[in-house]
């Protein structure tokens, strides 16, 4: 039987560590989070939990929307840094030597090293406590054409009690169980 825990925690620990993006071209943040989720399908939305004390949720706030893009595991350095320094004080693109690339639903940069990139507009917030819920709809994914065609793994980052993850070997398709 699995042990009670003195105090509730966020016990789900096993996230994708992802580089968000808000803002515009001249002015943006990019950070990492790993608080991040598929909310919704029809229409597509993803959630973001961010502190408001975070420069990134300033740009979300004044521009209403923000770009989620999967870091491969060849920039999982990149991913840890633009995490570890606050957008106020540090330009995390030239920091982390990332590249700004314009979207074409939003104002937002994409990280044009990111295999996949994600357009979000805000469609609600909740102010939960010490985050708030970003609910985004997707407006437009962009995903490299070596990932499509299938020459090159997705290969993503997760996030798992303080350390970063690359996924491992594959199980099954969906609906494997019932072959």
């Amino acid at each position: 039987m699995a042990k009670l825990v003195k105090a509730p925690s966020t016990a789900l620990s096993i996230a994708p560590a992802v580089l968000v993006t808000a803002g515009t071209m001249e002015s943006s943040d990019v950070t990492t989070l790993a608080w991040v989720g598929t909310l919704c399908s029809k229409p597509p939305m993803i959630g973001i939990g961010v502190r408001p004390e975070r420069w990134l949720h300033h740009f979300i706030v004044e521009g209403g929307a923000f770009v989620v893009n999967i870091a491969d595991v060849a920039h999982a350095r990149e991913l840890d840094l633009c995490g570890m320094v606050s957008g106020k004080d540090t330009d995390k693109w030239k920091l982390s030597a990332l590249t700004r690339e314009q979207g074409t639903a939003t104002a937002v940069p994409l990280v044009a090293e990111c295999p996949l990139n994600i357009e979000c507009v805000v469609r609600q917030t909740l102010h939960l406590g010490s985050h708030d819920l970003f609910i985004g709809e997707v407006v437009a994914v962009h995903v490299d054409e070596r990932v499509q065609k299938g020459g090159h793994a997705l290969d993503p980052v997760c996030y798992a009690n303080g350390q970063y993850w690359k996924l491992g070997d594959l199980i099954g398709p969906m609906g494997f169980s019932r072959e």
